[in-house]
């Protein structure tokens, strides 16, 4: 995005200074190349960011929908500080411990969904999608199938960008694999059940049309050739698209009935988002393999899980396991992820997302679905989202200079969100776990505003 004009006007030298060494030396991710945003942050608390001007502003987005337990969260901060005073780092390879990634695997066997009870550490989801799939064709590797070697996701799925994560993400997946390449063998995607723009055009139960596919592929495929397949509970950068109530009992009896691993992907909808703990709950999903990043630890550092199964476990036991990273099972990542666990769980932040969730979604029907810039409304909990479109009958998205003008405005009126899905069309209200309602009342009372003031044709 380019930096506003007329705001550029009102900026501080030091402002200037700070954007201006910053166009000379950093590069952003999903950013035009020698641009910025115009802002510079140096403070948060809360639910608040707060630039180099003193402006704070609403997380609605929770950054990339991460801080869960908001900005500063001084439970966390406090517990780095501790261990930093006991520890700085300690490897994890050749079967080195720390105290700490002992008690966080304890906290975590209890909360994961399906028994899982196995963990490796990373620094982040991109890691842990890396890891869950070196794992998944290990698995079978040392189950004597290393023939079984396939991997299937989701066109809209997102699952990040660092090695084979880029290979399984389906959102933009043309745009981000061009530059690097074509793609190694093995990655093969189905349509989602998307069905507002379905990849299957106006058929009748497109979104269950997806599940019926990908049994078709993997029949196509060879089901002696697949690995697993992956997939988040809800797409949360395509903008928090919900599958229809059958369809995640429908891929879970595909999955089994075929001995193809299941990998969640709760990087983006883990730990009290959704109003579970993991939104594989709502649909009593039980994968093989599960990964996690982002709400672990508040993302007040870099930190990431993968979870797997005693089935899983069994395949590598008594065997080398050739994989993992400097940083895995880091003692200051496990003790951020300790705390913000015991936080979620002492504050029901859990049972807050969830009424809240409900509070957010009466308002988003009631008040803004009727807007005619809004075509949809969907998601849980705190993980929500809205299609802005040009036309509902035709929906057309919106213009793209309306949708980045409402973006810069909602900046300008103090509330930092994301424009996310297939066509950047849908906006983001995933504010972190611990906004009040007051406040969430607030942030949506300045989008009702500037949304109601949009005139799409």
């Amino acid at each position: 995005m380019k930096p506003d004009i007329e705001r550029s006007k009102m900026t501080s030298e030091r402002t200037k200074e700070l954007l201006q060494a910053d166009l000379e030396h950093v590069v952003h991710p999903f950013c035009v190349v020698g641009e910025n945003l115009g802002i510079v942050f140096e403070k948060s608390h809360g639910i608040y960011l707060v630039d180099t001007e003193g402006k704070e502003y609403i997380d609605l987005s929770s950054q990339l929908v991460c801080c869960n337990l908001g900005h500063n969260c001084r439970a966390i901060v406090d517990a780095v500080i501790e261990a930093l005073g006991n520890i700085d780092y300690v490897t994890s390879f050749y079967g080195a411990t720390n105290t700490y990634a002992i008690e966080l695997s304890q906290k975590l066997a209890k909360l994961t969904p399906g028994g899982l009870r196995y963990f490796l550490y990373t620094s982040g989801g991109s890691e842990a999608i890396d890891s869950a799939l070196k794992i998944a064709r290990s698995y079978w590797y040392f189950k004597g199938q290393a023939n079984r070697y396939k991997i299937i996701s989701l066109y809209h799925g997102y699952h990040g960008l660092s090695g084979y994560s880029t290979y399984v993400t389906g959102l933009g997946a043309g745009a981000i694999n061009n530059p690097f390449g074509p793609p190694p063998v093995g990655f093969v995607r189905v349509p989602s059940y998307y069905s507002y723009r379905s990849m299957f055009g106006d058929a009748p139960d497109s979104g269950m049309l997806s599940a019926r596919l990908l049994e078709s592929v993997i029949w196509e495929e060879g089901p002696d050739s697949i690995a697993a397949f992956i997939a988040e509970p809800i797409m949360g950068s395509a903008g928090c698209i919900e599958p229809p109530p059958e369809w995640w009992p429908r891929v879970m009896e595909i999955c089994k009935r075929h001995n193809i691993l299941l990998i969640t992907d709760e990087v983006m909808t883990g730990f009290a988002r959704t109003g579970k703990m993991f939104a594989s709950e709502h649909w009593d999903i039980r994968p093989d393999i599960m990964t996690m990043a982002k709400g672990i630890s508040g993302t007040v550092i870099p930190f990431g899980a993968v979870a797997f199964s005693d089935e899983v476990y069994s395949a590598f036991k008594g065997k080398l396991f050739m994989h993992g990273f400097t940083y895995t099972g880091h003692p200051i990542g496990c003790a951020a992820a300790i705390a913000a666990i015991d936080y979620y769980v002492q504050e029901k932040l859990v049972e807050h997302a969830a009424d809240l969730g409900k509070h957010i979604r009466q308002r988003l029907e009631n008040e803004f679905l009727p807007l005619p810039c809004v075509g949809l409304v969907e998601g849980r909990g705190l993980f929500q989202a809205m299609e802005l479109v040009e036309d509902k009958e035709s929906r057309r998205p919106l213009r793209r200079d309306l949708r980045e003008g409402l973006w810069h405005k909602l900046l300008e009126n103090g509330i930092f969100t994301r424009l996310v899905g297939p066509r950047t069309n849908r906006i983001q209200i995933c504010p972190p776990c611990i906004i009040t309602r007051e406040e969430a009342d607030e942030a949506l009372d300045v989008l009702l505003s500037l949304m109601a003031a949009i005139k799409p044709c």
